[in-house]
């Protein structure tokens, strides 16, 4: 007679629920079509619920989802910023470019329960062919505000990846002498863990030319900008663009030492700043009392009347950028960093560029300078410029006031936080300050250009409000410590700069100039090749895969004698809309 086993099976009783495999949770899915014929979904994942309204109809009633019309709002809200996700895809229209239009994407303020006193955002948006845009249609009782377009995220995302910003579309009611500059917002609140990365293809701020008119009340010629402002609260880790477009005839008045005809607000703008001290930075969207800090800017392309900005308002000392890196052509651009920057470097040259730092430990552009200035309270580790440098100035050891900076190029008076006033370009030092130095390296010519450490130049004209600053003058002050080792491969002619030494390029107390030649410095420039980068943001898995354009194998066989060359070596090389690849591949973007 057999036994039977009776022990007992874990399963019988131990009772336990099968493992699932991992499911994320499909809050919301939203699909329409726009104006152009491009078909549009908007799926958020994990916690919340999401809204998209179109543009009212002839009733004024917001038309059908599927209907030929554009978005004007998306509104989120009761995410969760570690698991919550809004991802926006795109099918191109027959006769379109592929571009869906919004004027406005909002979350709303939540408060978390279990982190008092902070708000809830999402971990990721990722809509990489979404556009902000003007959507609105023009009617006759129309402000400029009607037509203006804004993202507000007051409890902040940790990665956001849109298409950018084109203030060129859509229409908007003819300029007037007194229509005033409009701008578009994104405004970025503290995420609960981390720090901001945006991802966008092109910033495109415009102008109107409003023409002057004669009669009995004749009126001069206007310029209104349409300008695009950028503001995040705390530390950006990383913005990162193709291209930044913009009126390179009429930029804004933060460029009025590099053009006098420049006037009023506009252009892109990036600020990262502590919240509740401007009124670009209201208690009422933002948290925390955290200091603004940027790791890495990246544009890959040109850069057309492009601002950054970073201020800390606590005084600890941690508004300084890493890394800020130009890959194409420049055109008015301007840097400010009140506690320094590591590297800023420009791929096809340093032209009509303003910075203000603290110090710089690597100034590199591949093309040399051209109508450019650089102010430093300090010193300036390493400059190396692979071109001609022509009408620059390069100056180390100058006293700065960050904050009447602050105050210039954003346009809010700090003892009046509340009084607007049109920016202007940030103001000249006057006074040297020991400490200032560099190296510097030009492999090109130099012509009416100045390289200075705690130099003060001589005034020729102390009564007035506009100082004429002459360097190489008898009558300058020299002060101690200032140090510059330079070797300049090309000519020097500074006779308009420098009428009494017109030879000479570097002014300091101790300078040691050599001659021979010099290598330029190797940035990368666009387009650029190879694995683009960053592959991996949080919750995007591969930051770019939604805009990757596939490539195609080659059907042509390679001949023997060039295959054993190239099979060792050939990768294939694919080509995103929103992945530029700078020098910091190789640096942290921590400061």
């Amino acid at each position: 007679m057999s036994t039977r086993n009776h022990t007992p099976r874990n399963r019988g009783f131990r009772p336990e629920t099968d493992a699932l495999e991992t499911r994320q949770l499909l809050s919301g899915v939203v699909s329409g079509m726009d104006s152009k014929g491009d078909a549009w979904t908007l799926r958020l994942t994990g916690p919340g619920t999401i809204n998209v309204l179109k543009q009212n109809d002839a009733s004024g009633n917001p038309a059908p989802l599927n209907s030929a019309t554009d978005i004007r709002t998306i509104t989120f809200g009761g995410t969760n910023p570690q698991t919550s996700r809004l991802v926006g895809t795109v099918v191109k229209g027959a006769n379109s470019d592929g571009r869906v239009f919004f004027q406005a994407l909002t979350q709303l303020p939540a408060r978390s329960e279990k982190f008092p006193g902070s708000g809830l955002g999402l971990l990721s948006i990722s809509m990489p062919n979404f556009w902000l845009g003007n959507t609105a249609p023009v009617a006759s009782t129309d402000t400029p505000s009607t037509h203006v377009a804004s993202i507000s995220l007051p409890d902040g995302v940790e990665t956001f990846q849109f298409g950018g910003v084109d203030t060129t579309f859509g229409s908007r009611p003819p300029a007037t002498s007194t229509t005033p500059d409009n701008q578009d917002t994104i405004i970025m609140g503290l995420p609960l863990y981390g720090g901001t990365r945006i991802l966008i293809n092109q910033s495109i701020s415009s102008t109107t030319i409003v023409p002057a008119t004669t009669g009995t009340t004749p009126t001069p010629a206007h310029t209104v900008q349409h300008g695009v402002k950028f503001i995040v609260s705390g530390r950006l880790d990383l913005f990162q663009a193709n291209q930044i477009v913009g009126d390179s005839s009429n930029p804004p008045g933060q460029f009025t030492n590099e053009n006098t005809a420049a006037t009023g607000d506009g252009g892109t703008t990036v600020y990262s700043a502590v919240a509740g001290t401007q009124p670009l930075f209201p208690n009422s969207l933002f948290k925390g009392s955290v200091t603004g800090q940027i790791g890495d800017v990246r544009i890959g392309g040109n850069a057309t009347n492009f601002i950054t900005v970073v201020n800390d308002a606590t005084g600890s000392g941690g508004d300084r950028i890493s890394n800020f890196s130009i890959g194409g052509e420049t055109n008015n651009v301007l840097l400010v960093a009140p506690n320094g920057s590591r590297n800023v470097v420009f791929g096809k040259g340093m032209d009509t560029v303003e910075i203000r730092s603290h110090v710089i430990n690597n100034l590199q552009a591949n093309r040399g300078a051209l109508n450019s200035t650089v102010y430093v309270d300090r010193a300036i580790s390493r400059v190396q410029l692979g071109g001609d440098v022509v009408n620059t100035k390069i100056l180390s050891g100058y006293q700065q006031s960050f904050s009447g900076i602050f105050s210039d190029v954003t346009g809010f008076n700090g003892n009046n936080p509340f009084a607007s006033i049109t920016p202007v370009a940030p103001r000249i030092p006057t006074n040297a300050q020991i400490g200032g130095g560099m190296t510097v390296h030009v492999a090109g010519d130099v012509s009416n250009s100045v390289f200075a450490a705690s130099v003060q130049p001589y005034n020729s004209t102390p009564l007035t409000s506009t100082p004429t600053l002459v360097f190489g003058d008898p009558n300058q002050l020299v002060l101690p410590s200032g140090r510059i080792r330079g070797k300049i491969e090309g000519k020097i002619d500074n006779s308009i700069a420098t009428p009494s030494t017109p030879t000479t390029a570097f002014f300091a107390q101790n300078v040691q100039s050599l001659a021979g030649p010099v290598i330029p410095p190797n940035v990368p420039e666009a387009p650029y090749t190879g694995p683009q980068t960053p592959a991996h943001l949080p919750g995007i898995k591969v930051a770019q895969a939604a805009t990757h354009a596939t490539t195609k194998k080659s059907t042509v066989k390679p001949t023997k004698a060039t295959a054993l060359k190239t099979s060792a070596t050939s990768q294939p090389v694919t080509v995103g809309s929103s992945t530029p690849q700078g020098p910091s591949a190789t640096t942290t973007p921590n400061a």
